[in-house]
Formats: structure tokens, sequence, C-alpha cells
């Protein structure tokens, strides 16, 4: 472990950088790390068979050299030579089948890998999919040693470009892996501390203890460009922030409640207080710049008096009362989570809908019982880590998700069907369509409230050099080095 006082001296280090974030990983086994602060530490440990970069979302090659595909389900990847794992276990083609084993297990990944030949895999998937590219290239499609897959909670023992020395509630300690296939980082060290709160994290940034954070909030942004030690980048995000409704639990099972419950929100006033307007309200789960031509989608519109019609209608015409799911951990996508729930508790209050603020102990505990559908109502958020609207919506609304990224736990065989025509599809014109579509059912069933999309801003000292920001929120920095 490094002693907390000895970190104002690693950033100041050439070779070490300190990254601020305002909570602990939840988990660091990469086939289990779908929060953004588990990934922000597995993508720079990690790496996986295809990568894609840039707003355009172009497939490039990783650990997969070449690919092949005649119909989208059956796919032969080609892997790249020499390249070992961090405990020197070679990355070959039964480390492939092993980790595609345990995406199975853990994400029920919906197909096998059989080897070919030493550095051949195929692929073989239940239905076709035209963006599974798409979905390897996420940071919970990593490949980790085969080693490591039999432990209940392993850690992460990637390819990537730094290596895991230790980790411990606050503090996450990387080192640079020298044999790296890529080239070896110019930095040595990475650091990840976590602190208690945003104000603390804005002083330790304006300190030089910290030296990149893309945990604050947009609120801060005005206040940290006044700073000349200080750069700011900002970039529309791929994510969406939303009032997540557990659709098993009456009366929230019924569509027209759900309706009612998007119809007493006022959207734009949470954009201009929590986020300093530095963000858009939502027409419905994803953000307008993942796919070209959106449509005639409906804006989801203040509309309280048709709210209560809308009670009347499912016989609740006094409202009824329910639990609000918080806790006090903020998000690149939620700043200010406890305020932000209890604004909403007043706008449903408004309509009738009575909802009790229940805290949760910790956001590991919160993730928990939402992903176990242990709630009523809940303020969640998803990003994207590709420009493929498949990897956004089947996530949270395939009913192969509930139990896992889908916690609103919605099953609607119509909405399945969309989303898998979507991926057999090869054409962009094509697969466009039938997402507008599936916007359209949501916007009828609304199975949660979709709140805002909120930019991401990336904050770092003027002597950081080689950061690449992106509209996901996770930075990678292998590329990245200080200057002395």
């Amino acid at each position: 472990m490094i002693a907390l006082p000895l970190l104002a001296l690693l950033a100041g280090a050439p070779d070490t950088l300190v990254v601020g974030l305002l909570a602990d990983p939840v988990t660091l086994f990469p086939h289990r790390a779908t929060d953004l602060v588990s990934q922000a530490i597995v993508v720079n440990v990690t790496d996986t068979l295809v990568r894609q970069r840039g707003e355009a979302g172009r497939p490039e090659a990783a650990l997969a050299t070449t690919w092949a595909t005649p119909d989208h389900r059956v796919w032969t990847f080609t892997l790249r030579e020499n390249v070992r794992f961090h405990d020197g276990a070679l990355l070959d083609a039964g480390a492939v089948v092993a980790n595609f084993e345990s995406l199975r297990r853990v994400r029920g990944f919906p197909g096998s890998a059989q080897r070919l030949g030493p550095l051949v895999v195929r692929i073989a998937l239940e239905r076709p999919n035209a963006a599974l590219l798409s979905t390897l290239s996420q940071p919970y499609y990593a490949l980790q040693s085969p080693s490591t897959l039999g432990e209940n909670e392993p850690r992460p023992v990637g390819t990537g470009p730094f290596r895991l020395v230790t980790t411990a509630p606050g503090l996450t300690l990387l080192e640079a892996n020298a044999a790296y296939w890529a080239g070896p980082p110019r930095l040595r060290q990475l650091v990840f501390r976590r602190y208690p709160r945003e104000t603390a994290l804005v002083a330790a940034l304006l300190a030089g203890d910290v030296d990149v954070t893309a945990a604050l909030p947009p609120s801060r942004m005005d206040e940290l460009r006044a700073h000349a030690s200080l750069s700011l980048d900002s970039t529309t995000g791929w994510n969406v922030a939303f009032l997540s409704v557990n659709n098993d639990r009456p009366p929230l099972n019924d569509p027209r409640v759900r309706q009612a419950l998007s119809r007493a929100i006022d959207r734009q006033a949470l954009v201009t207080r929590f986020l300093g307007g530095h963000g858009d309200p939502a027409r419905g789960p994803l953000p307008p710049s993942l796919i070209e031509r959106p449509g005639p989608i409906r804006d989801l519109v203040l509309d309280r008096p048709g709210a209560k019609n809308l009670l009347a209608e499912a016989e609740l015409r006094d409202g009824f009362d329910t639990t609000l799911l918080t806790v006090d951990t903020p998000r690149p996508y939620m700043p200010a989570p406890l305020p932000l729930a209890g604004a909403i508790a007043d706008q449903l209050a408004a309509v009738g809908v009575r909802a009790r603020l229940r805290p949760a102990s910790s956001w590991t505990d919160y993730l928990g019982r939402a992903t176990r559908g242990e709630y009523d109502l809940a303020l969640l958020g998803w990003q994207a880590d590709s420009t493929d609207p498949n990897d956004f919506l089947s996530a949270l609304l395939s009913a192969d998700a509930v139990g896992d990224t889908n916690r609103s736990r919605y099953r609607n065989p119509a909405m399945d069907g969309l989303l898998k025509r979507a991926r057999r599809e090869s054409g962009v014109a094509e697969r466009e369509a039938l997402y507008r579509e599936a916007q359209e059912l949501f916007q009828k069933d609304m199975p949660f409230i979709p709140l805002y999309h909120v930019s991401v801003f990336t904050a770092y000292r003027r002597a950081v050099v080689g950061l690449a920001p992106s509209p996901t929120g996770l930075l990678r920095y292998d590329k990245t080095w200080k200057l002395e």
C-alpha cells in the first residue's frame, strides 16, 4: 500500500499520474465490471479482442488482428502473436475459449468459442448479430488470464498497459507493464484515489495532488475554467440518467402508471438545477448522437394534469405510496444523487405519488439491490461504450438482461424481436429504422423514466499530455505522460 500522505509527492512525480474519483470500484473482475468507476481501472489493465476509438466508432484491431464472418452468426478471429497476460500466461486460442466460457456463465453470452488453431478462434452465436464487434469492444468483454477464471472474485490480470499492484478502499495502484504488446507506457504508476466529496476532489486538483478527473459535476466546470493551471475538455456524452421503475411490482407494472410518472417530471428544470445547463432533456433511452437519423421521436413533456388522468384510469385517483432507493455516491451522469432524489420525490408528489426515500449504505449495496429487483424506484444511468445502439438498448431493455443490466426488469417480446432483427441486419438504414421503432415502443411502454443526457467533462493539470477524452468518459493512459 501507498501511505496517503505520500500521494501529494506522487502527484508531483513526472512518472506517476493520480486520478481522482468520488467512489470506489464495485468490482475489478472485468466480466462483472459494468459501473464506470470499475471500468475506469479495468480499461487500463486489460484489452479486448477489438477496440472502437473516436466518435465514428469503427472497429480497430486490438488482441485480434483480423476477423471475418459470412453471416453475422459465425465469426473467425485471428489473434495477435506473442502477447502475454500479466502473470506470464500466453494469449492463445485456448485463453480466448476459456474467457468466453466465463462470459457465458457471468454475462449470459449467447454463443460459444472454439479453437481452430493456436491463434485462431471461431465464435458461433445462437443468433446473428451484426453488432458483435461493438459488443466485444466493451470493457466487460476484456480478456482475463485463464488461471484466474475459477476464482470467486478474481482481480484483473489482463494484457493491458498497466498491471494491478494493490487495491483497497479509497486507493488502487497500477504499475506500467514494460512488456505491453503496443509498447510500454511512459508513466510508471497510475494511482486511483477516491475522495469523500466533490469539494475535497476540487481542492486536491487545484493543489496539484490530483492530475486528472472525470468525476466532477458540470456545475463546477465554469469555476475550473478560470484556473490557469488546469485544462478542461468536454464532449457530448453517450449516456442517459433515468428513474428506474421496477416493472415487477404493482402498481408500477401498469404502463399507465409509468406514463404518469414520466409526465410528472420537469426534465428541463433538472438539467438547469443539477447540470448547470450542461445537458439535454431526454426523449428516450438512446442518446441522439448514437443514431444518425433519430426520426420523429416525441418529446417527453411535463403534463401533470395528464399524469393525474392516467393514474385515475389505473384506479389510483388518490395516488399511491412507494419508495425511492437512494445513495450518496455521485456518478458522472448524476453529480448530486441525494438532492436529485429529493427533487424527483417532490415532482412526483405533485401528482399524488408519495415516494419515501430509502437509503442504501453504499454504491455496491445500491447497485446490488437494483440488480436483484429489491426496490420500487431508483435513480440509475447508463454510459455507452460504443456507438452502436444495440449495446445501449439491449443492455437496458432486453429480457435476457433482467437480473443484470436490465434493472427495470422490463420484458416485452415485441421489444426483444425488434432488437434481434436489428442485430441480424447489416444495412445501416434498415437497422436505424428498427431502432426508431424500438424507441417508439419504449415511449408507449415507458419501462423506465428517461431524465437527461449529460455532457462529459475531463479536468486535468496542464502538465498532463496525451489524454484522449472520450464520450464514454473512460480514459486509457497508455499514451499519456507528464511534463517535468
